[in-house]
């Protein structure tokens, strides 16, 4: 009696194998590029929400604890 999951997962490898012509060195070179992609792709992630650094800059509260900056107007 064939078990039925192990069929799946064996035709499933061999319909990998064929896309890479049964290659191991072909799938391993596509491998590297998609991990190198994805890492890439991490780098480029903004550390803090655009709008909320936005909104720190226009008002120069710009550090933790610092009031915004005051114009001339404000001090005389």
């Amino acid at each position: 009696m064939k078990d039925h999951i192990v069929q799946e997962v064996r035709d499933a490898r061999a319909a990998v194998a064929a896309d890479f012509g049964f290659d191991l060195n072909n799938f391993f070179a596509w491998a590297k590029e998609q991990s190198a992609a994805e890492s890439k792709a991490k780098h480029w992630l903004p550390i803090q929400p655009k709008g909320l650094i936005d909104a720190k800059v226009a008002t120069g509260a710009t550090k933790v604890g610092k009031r915004p900056a005051r114009s001339l107007r404000e001090k005389v």
